[in-house]
């Protein structure tokens, strides 16, 4: 069919409306953010985004949603400039305002001394968040699907993370910098192409995505399929650890908040008369939500390990580095995360 900008429910599959409909209860029941309002989707013009993009659009009379696109154009591939072209003639078919952009990602990972992989997803955040106000959006959305959700668990598993981050991405992101809803993350691609092609709807794919010199494509493309090979109902399991680990960080949060002292200066402070009468795993929990308050990305257990070792057997002052420019400071009045200025 041919897309227009009146588009709605009806225009789907049944198949494909119900799974609109359970994105949408997903995103207000779960994730406590209703798909109203102002929305912005980060469209690459791939499969996972070109869905969400129709999805959302298909959501529209019945939710009363405004929504744009946004695009990135990362300047690696000769036919990127190809892939902006179809990503703003969809919006144009579908009515949807269409911010473009492009970034030399080649030239940025340089500048920041980090991996191509790294960069471009700095330029994308930058870039989307930039969209998002201009566009006066309330949330930037990213088309995330389950399969991917089960690649970041492995990734975190093979790096050494702590629970509850060891239950992959969240769904729902709200940081400096980032304001982001993951809404697809309970879907399956298999789904999401489907509907595309009921609907005669192309997309564009990124031949990087079958190169497994990104360690990413290596959980997808070899690890991933030996899981699905041995459980099927592999993804099922994902979805229950996801749920399990954002619930208990729900608890913990509550638990530990009174705890974590924000400073004026932007730390975060724990007080060592309270370290001292916590518990190991009191303990644990604490520095690992102290990180992930500072926006810091996920910490290694080992780390927060010897952390704990130091403070328990006195042996400070002593210093640790994660990741984003956050130090923690180990010393007798208690422990003391900030950002390197």
């Amino acid at each position: 069919m041919k897309l227009a900008p009146d588009l709605s429910l009806k225009d789907l599959a049944p198949c494909d409306a119900r799974m609109a409909l359970s994105i949408a209860r997903f995103a207000e029941e779960e994730l406590k953010a209703p798909l109203r309002g102002r929305l912005l989707v980060a469209l690459s013009g791939g499969a996972d985004s070109t869905a969400l993009l129709i999805i959302l659009c298909a959501l529209r009379p019945l939710l009363g949603c405004h929504v744009e696109a946004a695009h990135l154009d990362h300047g690696l591939r000769p036919e990127s400039a190809e892939d902006a072209l179809a990503a703003a003639v969809l919006c144009r078919d579908l009515g949807v305002p269409f911010h473009g952009g492009r970034a030399d990602v080649a030239h940025l990972a340089q500048e920041y001394s980090c991996g191509v992989e790294e960069a471009g997803r700095r330029a994308r955040y930058a870039f989307l968040e930039e969209a998002r106000i201009s566009s006066g959006a309330d949330w930037t959305l990213t088309a995330h699907h389950v399969g991917d959700l089960a690649e970041d668990v492995l990734l975190r598993l093979a790096r050494g993370a702590v629970w509850p981050g060891v239950g992959g991405m969240r769904a729902r992101l709200e940081e400096p910098g980032r304001r982001v809803l993951r809404p697809l993350l309970m879907q399956e691609k298999r789904n999401l192409t489907a509907m595309l092609e009921r609907l005669e709807v192309s997309w564009r794919e990124d031949g990087s995505n079958a190169s497994c010199i990104w360690k990413r494509n290596r959980m997808r493309h070899e690890l991933l399929p030996l899981f699905l090979a041995e459980n099927p109902a592999f993804f099922d399991s994902i979805r229950r650890l996801w749920r399990n680990a954002r619930r208990d960080e729900a608890y913990w949060d509550t638990l530990l908040a009174p705890a974590l002292e924000l400073q004026t200066d932007g730390s975060l402070f724990i007080p060592g008369k309270t370290l001292s009468r916590w518990t190991k795993a009191e303990r644990l929990r604490a520095l690992a939500e102290a990180v992930r308050r500072m926006h810091c990305g996920q910490p290694l257990c080992e780390t927060l390990e010897r952390m704990d070792s130091v403070w328990n057997r006195r042996h400070f002052p002593r210093s640790f580095a994660f990741s984003g420019g956050l130090e923690a400071e180990v010393c007798a009045r208690g422990i003391v995360f900030r950002k390197r200025s």
